[in-house]
């Protein structure tokens, strides 16, 4: 998977995109992260958001957690929380790392799970706008 440091630009879904989308949960087995133990409350909220999360595009292919040593679990969705002028974008492995490897997400990022509304209604739309997502949601239409 392509490596973003937490909190930096991603210009995984193009450039155009990079100035509101901050990576969180990109992680490789390359690359240090934060570890210790994420509040029981976002890990939940995760989960809940991943069931059916909204995405403005889709690309083919998988994510394969190279932090398992075998096997480790493959996903292809990923996850926009909108937060005060930008939108986190996540990768849905972000479980799977807090439950398996103790990765602990920035703060600024744990509080915006804890803000965010259900991905498909009204309240998050309007948030993505709201928080520079216009580009995002006239992609997806």
């Amino acid at each position: 998977m392509t490596h973003f440091a937490d909190l930096s630009p991603c210009n995984y879904f193009g450039e155009e995109h990079a100035g509101v989308l901050r990576a969180v949960g990109w992680l490789t087995d390359t690359e240090r992260f934060e570890t210790g133990l994420a509040p029981r409350n976002v890990y939940e909220k995760l989960k809940s958001l991943l069931v059916d999360p909204w995405q403005p595009m889709v690309y083919c292919g998988v994510h394969q957690c190279e932090l398992c040593q075998y096997d480790g679990p493959c996903s292809h969705a990923n996850l926009f929380i909108p937060a005060e002028s930008y939108i986190f974008v996540c990768p849905e492995l972000i479980t799977h790392y807090i439950a398996a490897h103790r990765y602990v997400p920035p703060q600024k990022f744990l509080d915006a799970v804890v803000k965010c509304p259900n991905t498909r209604s009204m309240e998050y739309k309007k948030m993505l706008l709201n928080n520079g997502g216009c580009s995002l949601v006239a992609k997806a239409g």
